[in-house]
Order: C-alpha cells, then structure tokens, then sequence
C-alpha cells in the first residue's frame, strides 16, 4: 500500500474513531519508506469521549488495515527531542469537521 492510499484509509477509519487530527510522520512523511518500513502515526484524541482500552485497539486496527507495522502515538506523549522531529516532518491526513 502506497503513500496516498495509506492517507485514504486512515481518513476514513479516523472519521470512525474518537480522533480530532490525525498526522503521518516518520519515513512515510519524508518519502523515504521501504517495503518494511512501519508507518508512523501522532494523534489527536477527542477526550470528551471515553477512550479507555480503544487506543489499544485502534493500533491494532490499523496494523490490519495497513498490512503494516504501526506506531500509533497521542499528541503531546513524545518526548521533547522526539517531538521536534516529529513537528518537522508530520503531515496532517485528517481533521474532524464539526
């Protein structure tokens, strides 16, 4: 699965999910992905909903979604060195419209 159709399915499984904003970072985001490269994901949890354990399953829903290993991190749990690499290079592929 290539670059744009990754950025498609993630639209459309966030519109599903407590998530406000979505971005791609990482090698996806660069340009810089290999066949085994694992696809790199910050979001923007909508905590007027319950979350509890969905996190959890969100990471595992989109691993099968994607046929690929995901990192699936909250906004704001990065570290601050990790955090700036990361504003470099995100891109945002989704935002909830209200």
């Amino acid at each position: 699965m290539g670059k744009q159709a990754i950025i498609e399915a993630l639209r459309h499984y966030f519109s599903t999910q407590p998530v406000l904003k979505a971005w791609l970072f990482g090698s996806f985001s660069k340009g810089e992905e290999t066949k085994d490269s694992d696809v790199d994901i910050m979001v923007s949890l909508d905590k007027s909903k319950p979350i509890g354990l969905k996190f959890f399953g969100m990471w595992s829903d989109l691993e099968e979604l994607l046929g690929r290993k995901v990192d699936l991190v909250s906004e704001g749990t990065l570290l601050p060195f990790a955090q700036e690499s990361v504003e470099r290079d995100k891109i945002l592929v989704y935002e909830r419209t209200k």
